[in-house]
Order: structure tokens, then sequence, then C-alpha cells
């Protein structure tokens, strides 16, 4: 055998010859430095050295006996076995010469490349394998027909159909579209392919007959090919994503459709605290001054402020429900001593149940705590306490016994009354539904029980009730016992304490910024009998600025929505331009939300009163204040 000409040492592939017998004749330097070794030393040398264990099984049981049949040998993947490890070759063989001088020329090239493409290409397919989305190649035919040369295994989770079906089919996936939906996925593929621009559909789909409806997603990218458009995309259930959406979506509909409540009721609280206010309070001063009046007028009188009370008494139990829904109410939870405030709603409810002679009997420990709003666990109570005495016979009986169960007390309040049905007990806590109450004598707007209900689960309690139709009811209020040191349990909003007596030589110079005229003729009518006060009244900010400049106020009461600007850009004015900074302010608003009060003390007033106005302590008030303030 002859040596490798000279050319053969300079390509960039590998040569190799062996004679029949497997012997190495002759290879060129590109091999040689594959293998890392010397061209020279290998000749003579068995091929199998040069050969992996498979390369050697698949050169002699395969490529010689092809290449000895056939005369040559095309594409074959050989492992050879080199200093530096194994390296796989794309092998092409030819037999040369003649007999027993026959002999096998190989040229080999490196897989490497190859071989590294098809590993990512591997690792590719398996990735969209399994992803949950289907990858798919979709072809355009210029006849009309659509396929897919390509698809991933998600198009079975998606569709049930095997990825090998769909590469000469007609798009059969299209069945399982809902058929309300075919056409419009069509008509999208058919405006990217006019226009080049991505197609994009989204529609119903299901693996089976019976199944349920999914929510798909196809998102692919066009391009133009000869005779035909290909696009590249993917397709995706979206159900969960659209049901999380829609979720949302009604969230928020639902949270603004109540701010929106929220804002309105607190807006119409507003506009009925306004003229309650002038009603309320010019009938108070009518009944308290009228000294001309007979005893029919002031009966008449009584009754104007007694429905103004009664109108209030609506609103403020309305903004209560707004405010539990939207867990918008404040609360400020404390060790409170039971028995006092027990004690304190039986004597407030006193007059009404021995005008209707019913006898209350209280059974509480005096040292027992419970942890609750002082304030919102009267209201509770006064709300059952009333009811009880309000639905009962004349001549009855009320209970009220406190039990301990497990981390709670229970107070049971039972009563000898009417009863109700389980039918009205169903309908029992239901905004403004009476259960057949309405149709009695006995007031009330069916507002109650269920502030009642929402303020002893806001305070981690419970309301329950039991009842007998013509024997009674009994109302359990749930509270958790608390082992904390018990506050003082009176109504300081009630009872602002007494007043400061302040000898001044000159009157107190209280400034009013009013918009409203009525409101301030209120006012001014209220503090007629002070003569320690000497009331200027101001109907917008500039007016209020300009009279503040001219006579130096002790005391400002400011409204907050006024004409020009509101009551706090006022405030930041007359303690920046007038230097008013130790002038106490009192916010004077009809304004009842808990947001706008913490607002206000926040921004530097020194009280909130909201109108409807309480004259029997205004002037106390006043004093107590003003005995405060910085000489004028």
């Amino acid at each position: 055998m002859r040596d490798l000409v000279p050319e053969l040492d300079g390509l960039p592939v590998g040569v190799l010859h062996v004679d029949l017998t497997g012997q190495v004749r002759a290879l060129n330097a590109c091999l040689a430095e594959w293998l890392g070794i010397d061209a020279a030393q290998a000749r003579n040398q068995p091929v199998d050295q040069f050969l992996s264990p498979a390369g050697r099984v698949l050169y002699h049981t395969h490529l010689v006996p092809t290449v000895s049949q056939r005369g040559r040998l095309q594409e074959l993947t050989l492992e050879l076995q080199g200093s530096q490890g194994s390296l796989h070759a794309l092998a092409s063989a030819a037999l040369c010469g003649e007999g027993a001088a026959a002999w096998i020329q190989l040229v080999l090239s490196p897989m490497r490349e190859r071989l590294r493409i098809e590993a990512a290409l591997l690792r590719v397919q398996r990735a969209a394998d399994s992803a949950p989305q289907a990858l798919f190649e979709y072809a355009l035919e210029s006849d009309g027909r659509g396929h897919l040369p390509y698809a991933s295994a998600g198009l079975l989770t998606l569709y049930g159909v095997a990825p090998l079906r769909v590469h000469s089919a007609d798009m059969p996936w299209l069945d399982h579209i809902h058929p309300d939906d075919r056409q419009a996925v069509l008509g999208a593929r058919d405006a990217s392919a006019q226009n080049l621009t991505l197609w994009h559909a989204e529609f119903r789909a299901r693996v089976d007959a019976d199944g349920p409806w999914r929510i798909h997603t196809l998102r692919a990218q066009p391009q133009r090919e000869p005779q035909r458009v290909v696009w590249y995309g993917m397709v995706e259930d979206v159900t969960h994503q659209r049901e999380v959406e829609k979720a949302a979506s009604e969230r928020d509909a639902a949270e603004l459709a109540t701010r929106a409540k929220t804002e309105f009721l607190a807006r119409v609280s507003h506009e009925l605290r306004t003229p309650l206010n002038a009603i309320i309070g010019f009938a108070h001063l009518l009944s308290e001054q009228g000294t001309t009046l007979d005893a029919e007028q002031h009966r008449r009188l009584g009754i104007i402020e007694s429905s103004g009370y009664q109108l209030l008494s609506l609103i403020d139990e309305v903004l209560d429900i707004s405010r539990i829904e939207t867990g918008r109410l404040q609360l400020s939870l404390r060790p409170l001593l039971l028995r006092a405030l027990l004690d304190q709603v039986v004597a407030l409810l006193e007059p009404l149940s021995r005008v209707r002679a019913i006898d209350i009997a209280l059974d509480c420990p005096e040292d027992l705590v419970v942890e609750g709003d002082a304030s919102r666990v009267r209201q509770v109570l006064i709300n059952l306490l009333s009811n009880a005495v309000k639905y009962n016979h004349m001549a009855g009986r009320i209970d009220v016994a406190v039990r301990l169960d497990g981390p709670h007390a229970v107070i049971d309040v039972r009563d000898t009354g009417v009863g109700m049905s389980a039918e009205s007990l169903a309908q029992l806590f239901q905004p403004f539904n009476r259960v057949g109450a309405e149709q009695t004598r006995v007031e009330g707007a069916g507002l109650g029980l269920v502030i009642a209900r929402g303020l002893a689960e806001a305070m981690g309690g419970a309301l329950d009730v039991t009842s007998v139709l013509g024997q009674g009811t009994c109302f359990s209020l749930r509270l958790r016992v608390s082992t904390g040191t018990p506050a003082p349990t009176g109504d300081t909003a009630a009872a602002p304490g007494a007043a400061v007596q302040v000898q001044r030589d000159r009157p107190w110079q209280v400034l009013y910024v009013e918009d409203n005229t009525v409101n301030a003729l209120l006012m001014e009518a209220a503090l007629a009998a002070m003569p320690s006060i000497a009331l200027h009244i101001a109907p917008d900010g500039a007016s209020a600025l300009r009279s503040a400049a001219q006579q130096r106020p002790d005391l400002l009461l400011l409204d907050l929505q006024l004409p020009d600007m509101d009551g706090f850009g006022l405030l930041e004015r007359l303690r920046r331009e007038l230097g008013l900074q130790q002038v106490p302010a009192v916010a004077v608003s009809a304004d009842a939300m808990p947001d706008d009060v913490n607002r206000a003390l926040a921004q530097g007033f020194t009280a909130y009163w909201t109108k409807p106005l309480q004259l029997t302590s205004l002037a106390r008030n006043l004093e107590q204040i003003l005995g405060g303030a910085a000489p004028g």
C-alpha cells in the first residue's frame, strides 16, 4: 500500500487507510492530531487500537462487510479512541484496489458541534414537551390547506391530539374548539396571513365531547414563504388566569361600589345633619327659653325635638351598618368592668321599664372583666334591654344573667314577651326587616340588632338568640374575658366635666366660620345667654381672615366645608398668616365619619363637634376649652 499523497495531509478532515486484515497502513496529520499520536508510529498497528469498544463492533460487523459487498459506505457514526478520550466522527468509506492488495479508505469528520447542537435541540424538545403550553409550527398553503408540521406534546394535554397525528392533517384540533369560536380563530389567522401581523385569538376548547369548556389563547408570528405562510407560536390554557382576573375584577367592582356607597352615605349624613342641627337646636332653645309657651306648645316642641333625635339615630345606625360591612369600624378595645356597664344600662332604661311595670333582675359578678369598646358594648346592651322592654308584656320580667363559657362571658337577656316563631328568627338579623313589628306601635327601623351582632363580632364575640312564640326571647351576648385592669366605664363624650370658671375683664372672642345662615343663627341664639362670650360670625374663609386680623380671637369654631376653602386650609392660613398657633380650634361639621374626626385631630384641631350640636353641654364645653386657652 502506497503512502498518503501530500495533499491529504493538508485536509481538515481525517483520512485513514486500513487493509482488509485490519492493519493501519496510513493516516493523515489531521487524524493523528485528533488521536494524539504520531502518524508514522500508527502504521502497521491494528485499527482496533484507535476505536472504542462500540466503534470496533460497528467497524467489523457493519462497515467492513458493507464496503466489501457494495464498495462504499456513506455517513456512519464511528466512535474513535485517542489519547485524550473518545471522539465521535461521521465516516464515509470506500474500497480501493483489488484482490489481496485491496484496502479501505475512510474519510472522517468530527461531530463535536453536531452533537452539541443535537443535545441542545433535544433539551429544547424536552422543555417544549414538558411545558403546559403547546408550541407549534403552522403552515397555510396556497391552496388554503392548513396543517401543523410540528407540535409539542402539549397538544395532547390541551386537545387530546397526539402531535404525530397532525403533521399532515388539516388542523384536526379545530374540532375541539367551540363551534361559536372557530370562525373567529380562522378569521384572525387569515387577517394575520394577509397583513403579516400577530395571529392572536382567545377561544373555548375542550379535550373530549363530555369535558368542560376551557379558555385557550393562541399567539403566533407569521413568516411568508414561497407558496405559503408559516406561523411559529404557542397555545395555552388561561382558564385559571381568567378566573383570577374575573374574581379580581368583581372584587374591584365590589370595593368601588362599597366605596361609592360609603361616600354616598357620608354625603347623605352630612346633608341631613345640617338641617337637623337647626331643627333640634331651635326646638330645644324654644323649649328651654320659651316662657310664654303654654303646655301644649311645649309638648309639640318636645315632639319636634324627639322626632329630630329619632331621625339622627337612624342616620347613625345606617352609618354603623356601612362601617361594619366595609370593615372600617374603629374600636378601642380595653378591659371593662361588666357589672358597672350593666348597672349604667339598667339605670338608663329604668324610666321606660317603670312605665311598663317591668321588673329587671340583674345577676352578674362584681369583679368580672371583659374586653371590649366601652361605648359599643353599652350600645349593644341598650339595644338588647330596650327591645326586651318594648316587646315584653305589661308587668313582665327581664332576667339579665352572666355566665362563663370557656374564654368568654355570656350575658343572657331573657324576657317574658311575645317571643318569635322559627320563621321570624331566620329573618331577624336582616337590615330593615322588623319581622312583623312594623305592624305594631313599637318604633324602630330594623337596624339595631343587625348592628348589635356586627359590633359583637367586631369585638371578638358573638350575639345569638333563642325564642319560643308566646313565651319570650333570650339574646346571648358573648364577650371575651379579660385579665387586665378595667378602665372607667363612664361616657366622657357625654359628660365633658365641670366647666372651668375663669375671671376675665373682657369677654372671650369666639370666631365662628359657618356658611349656613340657619346654623349661624342657632349658634348666635345658643350663646346669647352667655355674656362672657362675644361671638363673631364669618360666612367664608376670606371673611374669617379679615375678621381675625381685626379682632384676635380666643377660640376658633370652623365649619370644614366652606364656599371658598375647606376648614383645614383656613386653619393653616390663620395660624401661618396671623400667628394664631396657640388659639384652640374646634371643627364644627356635619361629617360624622371616623376618618373625618381623625383627620381633623391629626391636623391640629383641639376638638371635633358633630352636628347636630349638643346644646345642653355647649356652654360647658366652650368654657372648658377657653379656660385652658392662652390669654387673648
